[in-house]
């Protein structure tokens, strides 16, 4: 009686008919990117919005219902974005461009948590620790736009493994600040001791557990075939979560630490368990079609659940200028000798799936003025940022391009001068 009064009966033929649109729509979407370059997050959220917010096509029932469980979708899509990330972070990557790549993705998060703290402060007189929380939400520079945007272009291999490590690691590290501020705002203080308190309360064990677990699975997976492979790997995830969840501990960290020993199982094999490396089955289609399932069907739910009024577009506007702005003062001391890659990395802007996550667990599970409002704010702004980041790449892509024409030229002209 509970589960039927907060979830209404659903007709199965429109829900079965309307799952099948939004895979397909997934799909177009996609299609859509590849000729025009419109990021395919804005066409699912318009999609949403159209079924949320227009024409009344899904009933307030059926919306409460996705109130309802976007906690448990949020949950999930959060550790599958951990666990891909993590697992490309790799021991040793320090040298250029890769640690240059880690270096952006840290400043993407910390230097946004620090001025949008200030900035909402300032401008909102908004408390710092939700403009802080705002800021680690925002600090993400979504892989799901860039990463297809570089695998469609032919550029510099040292550019392409720099804005792939940034883009794969700042949304790992997004999450943890986020986590972080959470259980700052759920009571402790910003002293030292306080926040020794916490790493050693909240990290240590998921640490602990999180590499156990990791070495077994990869013991496991080198004797035993069928463990080998993506699916099974992501249930372990999901039961590692679920397990140091339970002890309150900080779960998301247990899937860094689990999925960063995966991901280094070649090192790991050869030093601990003094095997050779060896290749992996990978799961490379399963993969990216649950990628692409998760993120297809979460944009469209956030676009059915947001509340758009213009205030919550002025405020996106605002801090979209600002997420801009920061952006191109990062990379200027990062990134100095050439311009136009300077110019291409400044605008890879648009934010994603981490934060249309990150927002909805803050909106679901804490609630109140100032949750919702990041919620809100957020959604508008992955619009805006991938609106504005079209352009910008398309025309920093442009330039990169024309650049590397000219030596061509100017080599067919010095042969037949």
């Amino acid at each position: 009686m509970i589960l039927e009064s907060v979830v209404p009966m659903l007709n199965v033929d429109i829900f079965l008919a309307v799952i099948a649109i939004i895979i397909i729509i997934g799909y177009i979407s996609k299609f859509i990117f590849k000729l025009t370059k419109i990021p395919e997050v804005v066409i699912l959220m318009l999609i949403g919005i159209s079924l949320g917010h227009l024409g009344n096509l899904l009933p307030q029932t059926y919306i409460a219902t996705l109130n309802y469980v976007a906690p448990l979708f949020g949950t999930i899509a959060l550790i599958t974005i951990m666990f891909n990330s993590s697992k490309n972070i790799r021991f040793g990557d320090r040298a250029s461009p890769v640690g240059i790549g880690l270096l952006l993705a840290v400043a993407d998060v910390l230097v946004v948590t620090i001025v949008m703290a200030v900035f909402m402060k300032a401008v909102f007189d908004w408390p710092l620790i939700y403009g802080a929380i705002l800021g680690a939400i925002l600090g993400e520079t979504t892989a799901i736009v860039v990463l297809p945007l570089i695998n469609n272009l032919e550029i510099n291999k040292d550019v392409y493994n720099m804005v792939l490590t940034e883009a794969t690691v700042n949304s790992a590290i997004s999450i943890l600040i986020f986590y972080l501020m959470i259980s700052f705002l759920n009571g402790s203080a910003f002293t030292l001791s306080s926040y020794s308190f916490y790493i050693v309360s909240s990290l240590s064990i998921p640490i602990v557990i999180g590499a156990a677990i990791g070495l077994i699975w990869l013991y496991i997976t080198n004797t035993v075939k069928w463990a080998n492979g993506y699916l099974p790997t992501i249930a372990i995830a999901l039961l590692l979560y679920s397990a140091v969840s339970s002890l309150n501990g900080s779960a998301i960290i247990s899937v860094l630490v689990f999925a960063i020993i995966l991901g280094n199982s070649g090192v790991i094999n050869e030093y601990i368990y003094k095997r050779e490396p060896q290749s992996k089955e990978e799961d490379n289609g399963l993969e990216e079609n649950l990628e692409f399932l998760i993120r297809t069907f979460f944009f469209v739910f956030i676009g059915i659940i947001a509340v758009i009024t213009v205030t919550y577009l002025a405020y996106a506007l605002l801090i979209t200028a600002v997420l801009i702005i920061l952006r191109y003062i990062e990379v200027i001391p990062i990134i100095r000798n050439d311009k136009k890659v300077r110019g291409f990395v400044s605008s890879l802007v648009p934010r994603g799936l981490t934060v249309a996550v990150l927002s909805t667990i803050l909106y679901s599970s804490v609630g109140g003025t100032y949750p919702t409002q990041i919620f809100e704010i957020s959604f508008m702004v992955i619009i805006f940022t991938n609106i504005i980041a079209s352009a910008l790449i398309s025309n920093s892509v442009r330039k990169m391009e024309k650049s590397q024409e000219e030596p061509v030229k100017s080599a067919e002209n010095a042969r037949y001068a």
